[in-house]
């Protein structure tokens, strides 16, 4: 199996003059205007989806109802993330707290288990009593969001994707908690998965893409951690996230 790993020290893509370039008389950051735009689009969706919710023939059909409700629910994360991503550009680094895995993982298995084509089957293993770790929440969610999204598109024809949890010892590290998100889906060669942590990489005939692994390996390193990734072509791939366990106070 193909192996590839990343971790080092960590760095903010966002400088802290994202916003402040205005007021000096330079021109508006490109990153700036494009996640001001992102926000708005968000307000369009959710607008939309609340007039799709006063419609009666939403009650007249119960299924449509959760879709409608994972639908909000994911747009409400997106506009914490734009949130985040303008709170960050203003002040530097965002919030960090003990976080639960379970919880979170939890959360994301709820989000997607109402959207996501019944050929997908998703399998949550998680190790009890499991220590938190210190982070971000929203990038936590984030991250393993797309690392699920990418398990789900190398599948077209469905599959199982396995979300799981558990403690481990790493070498270098005190203790670490381990995320692996692993699919039978298409896999990859040797030569992309070298190259599948490069941003906007990408093997979509669109060429869209190429975002959601360099964003995992930002966040892991970010919160001191590193980030493993294993694949097969035509057998699957596993993407591991090993994040330090929050320290006893």
């Amino acid at each position: 199996m193909s192996h590839t790993e990343t971790g080092f020290e960590a760095r903010s893509v966002y400088p802290a003059s994202v916003i402040g370039g205005a007021a000096t008389g330079s021109p508006p950051d490109p990153l700036h205007a494009t996640v001001h735009d992102l926000g708005n689009l968000i307000q369009v969706a959710v607008s939309a989806l609340n007039i799709l919710s006063r419609n009666a023939h939403l009650e007249a059909e119960p299924s449509l109802l959760p879709i409608v409700v994972s639908a909000r629910i994911s747009l409400r994360r997106a506009g914490m993330l734009v949130e985040q991503t303008m709170r960050r550009a203003r002040e530097g680094e965002p919030s960090v707290e003990p976080v639960s895995i379970a919880g979170c993982l939890i959360g994301c298995r709820d989000l997607v288990a109402n959207i996501w084509h019944p050929e997908i089957r998703l399998d949550l293993h998680i190790e009890p009593d499991l220590p938190p770790v210190i982070c971000n929440r929203i990038g936590l969610q984030g991250a393993i969001m797309n690392l699920l999204t990418n398990s789900r598109d190398a599948m077209p024809n469905g599959g199982t994707i396995t979300l799981a949890a558990r403690r481990v010892e790493r070498t270098g590290y005190a203790a670490v908690v381990a995320i692996e998100v692993a699919d039978n889906g298409c896999g990859m060669s040797p030569e992309t998965l070298q190259r599948a942590f490069e941003p906007l990489f990408t093997t979509r005939a669109t060429g869209l893409g190429g975002l959601g692994l360099p964003v995992v390996k930002r966040f892991v390193e970010e919160v001191g951690g590193c980030v493993a990734a294993e694949s097969n072509l035509n057998a699957g791939t596993q993407v591991t996230m090993y994040l330090p366990i929050a320290e006893r106070q």
